[in-house]
């Protein structure tokens, strides 16, 4: 048995006792969680048809979406999942910002060690001194062959780092494609657009208990 359609005859003014203990009864079984609810709010939709004859249309109105919650359920029960997956993933989001800050000062190392203009500008210097000054050919051939030595090992070290932050790279990437994506603003939303009917439904009790 469905609600009446609007329209129909308006209650009396002197309403029933039974009545006012039937909407009593709807308003403590809306008190309960949404969760609880969205999961099953038969009790309420069959109060709802019992009275339903003896209420004014506005009222009706307001109670009938409080009779159904159920078609809420998906969406409060995902929404739940998601909130309550991101939160679980707190020191996962925390893990993944501290290797990506780690991971951010070894490329500024490794741009600073693969940068050898300075070590080139050098070389070229010494060559030039060894061709003008022959007196100092030992010394400049000594400090050539450190240069050089200078230049390997910071390549050596740079092509190491390299691998080392292309895996590092490779491990965050794994990780963050396990975070959920949204807000849960989004659906903290779902869950109070959900809530505002049941609030709605126990607010127009109330005025019309008043």
């Amino acid at each position: 048995m469905g609600l009446t359609t609007p329209g129909a005859k308006a209650p009396s003014l002197h309403q029933p006792a039974n009545l006012a203990n039937q909407l009593h009864l709807i308003k403590d079984l809306l008190s309960a969680p949404i969760t609880a609810l969205v999961d099953d709010s038969s009790k309420i939709k069959e109060i709802l048809e019992q009275i339903e004859s003896q209420l004014p249309e506005l009222l009706r109105v307001k109670l009938w979406p409080a009779g159904h919650l159920p078609f809420f359920r998906a969406e409060v029960k995902a929404a739940q999942q998601r909130i309550e997956a991101r939160r679980s993933q707190v020191s996962l989001k925390t893990d993944i910002a501290q290797k990506c800050k780690a991971l951010n000062q070894k490329k500024a190392t490794l741009d600073a060690k693969a940068d050898i203009s300075e070590n080139t500008r050098r070389l070229n210097l010494l060559e030039k001194e060894l061709m003008e000054l022959e007196e100092k050919v030992r010394n400049t051939q000594r400090l050539i062959q450190e240069e050089k030595a200078s230049i390997a090992n910071s390549k050596q070290e740079a092509q190491e780092m390299t691998e080392q932050i292309q895996a590092e790279f490779a491990e965050i990437s794994t990780l963050s494609r396990q975070i959920i994506s949204g807000d849960d603003k989004d659906d903290e939303e779902i869950i109070a657009r959900a809530d505002a009917v049941r609030a709605e439904a126990i607010h127009a009790i109330e005025g019309f208990l008043n």
